[in-house]
């Protein structure tokens, strides 16, 4: 007899063992999951905070970790709620922001332009006696 695989969509919450996480995405046999953990420290960049945008109140000081996404085989998860369309609009979006932010990361140094207030001075090793102010 075939075993049946859960049926999952996006915006669930699935538990395997003592782990949580929110499903992304879904295939056949897998699904992208990002983890769930409770009062984590340090905050990362791509956290979402879902305490008041989950259905439940288990999660009410729950953080989605959306730059550590992974993808799990479908059979082993358990189904333990649901998401608001709210949260995973939050996620989507973070997901996305740490996607673009790590391609920045990995460019060779000198191709992005500085967001600084007057960008970088060639030749420039800091303020010297006799240099132009700038401000």
């Amino acid at each position: 007899m075939e075993e049946q695989l859960p049926t999952l969509s996006r915006g669930d919450i699935v538990v395997r063992g003592h782990l949580h996480g929110i499903v992304v995405t879904t295939t056949e046999s897998r699904v992208l999951l990002v983890p769930v953990e409770w009062n984590p420290f340090p905050r990362h960049r791509a956290d979402v905070a879902i305490g008041t945008l989950a259905s439940q109140v288990l999660y009410h000081d729950a953080v989605a970790r959306c730059g550590e996404s992974q993808w799990v085989q479908r059979g082993g998860q358990r189904f333990a709620g649901r998401m608001l369309p709210k949260a995973m609009d939050d996620i989507l979006a973070a997901i996305r922001r740490e996607a673009l932010a790590r391609e920045s990361e990995r460019m060779p140094a000198g191709l992005v332009k500085s967001t600084l207030a007057f960008g970088p001075m060639m030749g420039s090793r800091g303020r010297r006696v006799g240099a132009p102010s700038l401000g």
